[in-house]
This record gives C-alpha cells, sequence and structure tokens, in this order.
C-alpha cells in the first residue's frame, strides 16, 4: 500500500472504532497499534492485511468486521512470500504469482477481461516453451515420441523448406502442448504442498526434467529429520515444526532442507550444532 492510503485506512478504522464506542463490551474493530500494510489495490481498501503492533502477527480486515490471524509474523509472510516467487509451482492457496502491466499480479484473474493479459510466473524454470529449433524440440518432447521424432527427421526432405518448416511447426506445436501437460502434472503432484515429494506421481522421464525451482525442494519432513543427524537439531527442528502453522511449512521447510545439505560438511555440521547449542566457534 502506499503510505497516503496506510494513513487513510488507519484514520477511517480508528474513526469506525470511536464511532462503535470504547467500552468494554464494544466490537473491537480496529486497535492503535494496528498497522495496516497489504490491501487488495491501491484503489480497493476495503480488506487487507494489517500487522499487530503488539502481538508481531499478521491479520487480515474486512469490511464486515473479520479480524483474524493468517501470519505468524511479518518475517514470516514475507519469507512464504519469496518462496512461492521461487517456487511458484509449489505455492500454497489457489492464487499464484504472474505477471501483467509490467507488475505482479496474484492470479489468474477471475474476469475474462485481464485473463488473457495475465502470464504466469514459472520462476527458476527453463522458459516455458522450446525454442523454435529442431534440437530444442527434440529435448522438449517426453521421451516415448522421441523415436517417431526422429524417424520422421530422418525422412525429411531437407532440401524442400515448406516440408521442413510443416514438419517443425507439428511437433513444436506438440512440444508447447507436452510442456503445459508438465505444469499441470508437477502441480497436481505437489498439491500446493511442499511436503510431497517431488516426481512421486511423475513418471521417471518427467521427473528428471522438473525445473530447478522444483529439485531442490524437501522430499519429507522425516527425510529432513533424518539428514540432521544430531538429536539436539532435530528437536530444535521439531519444535519449530509445531509452533509453525501450515502456510509457513514451505518456508519452515524449505530453511531446514538447506541446514540438512549445511551438515553434509563435517565444518558446516559443527557450525549448526554450534549456534542450535547456542555456542561460539572459533576460527
Amino acid at each position: 500500500m502506499p503510505l497516503d492510503a496506510v494513513i487513510e485506512v488507519y484514520r477511517m478504522q480508528m474513526w469506525l472504532q470511536e464511532e462503535n464506542g470504547e467500552d468494554e463490551d464494544a466490537l473491537v474493530l480496529w486497535k492503535p497499534s494496528w498497522i495496516p500494510f497489504c490491501s487488495s489495490s491501491p484503489d480497493d481498501t476495503v480488506y487487507g492485511l494489517y500487522l499487530n503492533g503488539e502481538s508481531g502477527e499478521v491479520c487480515k480486515w474486512t469490511r464486515f468486521g473479520e479480524r483474524e490471524r493468517e501470519y505468524e509474523s511479518l518475517p514470516a509472510y514475507l519469507e512464504l512470500m519469496a518462496v512461492s516467487l521461487e517456487a511458484p509451482l509449489a505455492a500454497a492457496g489457489p492464487e499464484k504469482p504472474g505477471m501483467m502491466g509490467g507488475a505482479l499480479v496474484w492470479g489468474p484473474p477471475s474476469d475474462g477481461e485481464h485473463s488473457d493479459q495475465w502470464v504466469r510466473h514459472l520462476g527458476q524454470a527453463p522458459p516455458r516453451h522450446p525454442a523454435k529449433t529442431l534440437g530444442a524440440i527434440r529435448d522438449a518432447l517426453p521421451s516415448d515420441e522421441g523415436a517417431e521424432f526422429d524417424q520422421q527427421r530422418d525422412a525429411l526432405d531437407l532440401s524442400d523448406p515448406e516440408a521442413v518448416a510443416a514438419f517443425r511447426d507439428y511437433w513444436w506445436e506438440r512440444a508447447v502442448q507436452a510442456q503445459e501437460e508438465l505444469e499441470d502434472d508437477v502441480a497436481a503432484a505437489l498439491g500446493g504442498n511442499i511436503m510431497v515429494q517431488p516426481g512421486r506421481k511423475l513418471a521417471p522421464e518427467y521427473e528428471a526434467t522438473l525445473p530447478p525451482a522444483i529439485r531442490h525442494l524437501p522430499p519429507s519432513m522425516d527425510d529432513i529429520r533424518a539428514a540432521l543427524r544430531h538429536e539436539s537439531v532435530r528437536a530444535r527442528f521439531d519444535r519449530e515444526f509445531m509452533d509453525a502453522i501450515p502456510p509457513h511449512y514451505p518456508a519452515l521447510l524449505l530453511r531446514w532442507w538447506d541446514i540438512a545439505r549445511l551438515m553434509a560438511d563435517p565444518r558446516g555440521d559443527r557450525a549448526v550444532r554450534a549456534v542450535v547449542n547456542d555456542r561460539r566457534t572459533s576460527g
């Protein structure tokens, strides 16, 4: 939200609270320590998110008087947004990150007027569609269609430009279709839950083509616990996991998966245990 919108919403909500009364039985619509920071849009501020300055929690407000906790803290909210942008196919919730008019827009838009302008964001994934070259098209095809592609390519009359163009266009469209099917399969396999093992519900040839943003996701909570190796570190992980709420699981698991990989190195292992046990390391 722009700062002038923050001020306007804050003043309006405080005025509504004063109009509603300040006795003990009055409905609490707003408190002085609640700071709005995110709304539906700069021009639509009937609902959004605010920071509770007393508890540190991020809560939502609506025009119907709803005031509910959404996130444990502002850092947790921002971390979850970062994970959703880095690994968008694993983003929790129905809305996915995308671009429209040069800006980040969570969508796809519900109105048909703008839906064609919204472009899905794929994070670290390679370009959605392969280049229109025979090599790129061949690499983008499912493995069970490669033999047919090779057979038709070898029988192609390279001296006939129209035949070459028709062959290329046909197989490029098939490669694009396969890529879109793959994206749908990945999204269905993850189901918005980062704890689902990437590729578990995919064929092996699809698993090998998962974009880098998906490959590094932790396969499961149990695998992370096993990789942490030391009971004291596992206990710290267990406490954080029990204190978290489901929307924070992606960020939590990504962070602890990185810690588990760091502990594979003896120097990293000593550093992690020192931090977890509140000790200082030398050197």
